[in-house]
């Protein structure tokens, strides 16, 4: 058995059976409604109903990173048996997790930490876990699973579509996508992330047209090379299924991670989200 233990936020988005399999270790952010108590994503509410409040209710979110004491429990606790621990996590540029968990490590001097800021978020580190998980699970030796972690930050492409832009320029996650705002309603943006900041790239009049466009995209940027997929969607399980169609035709990857956005991310982006992240090999 491997002695590397891989961790990870819950922003990641990873499916729960996917977690579980490769043995990877997630810290919950958690979403806070009004000012009711604090609600630990994927654990005290589930992405139906948090949509649900969201979009029905029209209840106001916003959210709360990890305390570095809760990173500190988790390490202790995967370290004890002298095992290592890589903890990857969204991009500091967009939360302070990826803090908290060095906070954390710090307090821990005699343990051999790794922590790492993707500068990605939702299925663009969850990717990454689940391939240093899997690498650990082969027995690969920390450096290695570093070498990969690090070849797949550097060159992983994270693209989406956003119905509006409202929710992140109201967390004040929305980056460079600031000069977009105030389109009208029938324009969809078609976003990025690089460095860990949400970047605009283009304005797309209507869904179908975006969601078209979005494939165009990626389908220039990863050409003919072999690459590892993710689709994410925010409660848009017919827009993922058009996506999802026209990517297994045109991209060369295998069968293609699908997850739906949790609560935190949720909040950022709203419901109607549509993205895609692809890692080439």
């Amino acid at each position: 058995m491997s002695q590397v233990r891989i961790v990870t936020d819950s922003t990641a988005d990873l499916p729960k059976d996917l977690a579980a399999k490769y043995g990877i270790t997630v810290v919950p952010l958690k979403v806070i409604f009004n000012d009711d108590e604090p609600l630990r994503d994927g654990v005290d509410i589930n992405t139906e109903q948090f949509y649900r409040r969201l979009v029905e209710k029209k209840e106001y979110s916003r959210t709360s990173q990890p305390a570095p004491a809760e990173f500190c429990k988790v390490f202790k606790e995967l370290t004890s048996d002298g095992s290592s621990v890589l903890s990857l996590h969204l991009s500091s540029c967009l939360s302070g997790t990826c803090q908290s968990a060095q906070m954390a490590r710090d307090m821990l001097p005699g343990a051999d930490i790794e922590v790492i800021d993707s500068k990605l978020a939702s299925m663009g580190h969850g990717m990454i876990a689940l391939e240093a998980a899997r690498a650990a699970g082969e027995g690969k030796s920390k450096d290695e699973i570093l070498g990969i972690v690090r070849h797949m930050v550097s060159g992983a492409m994270l693209y989406f579509i956003v119905d509006t832009l409202e929710y992140l320029a109201r967390g004040g996650r929305i980056g460079k996508a600031q000069a977009l705002l105030g389109n009208i309603l029938s324009i969809k943006p078609i976003l990025y992330l690089k460095d860990g900041i949400v970047h605009p790239l283009e304005k797309i009049r209507g869904r179908a047209k975006a969601i078209e466009r979005l494939t165009q995209i990626i389908v220039e940027k990863a050409g003919q090379r072999r690459v590892k997929c993710s689709l994410v969607h925010g409660m848009d399980p017919e827009g993922m299924k058009q996506l999802y169609q026209k990517i297994v035709l045109l991209l060369n990857c295998d069968e293609p991670v699908c997850s739906t956005l949790g609560a935190v991310i949720g909040t950022h982006t709203g419901p109607g989200v549509l993205g895609i992240i692809v890692f080439p090999e």
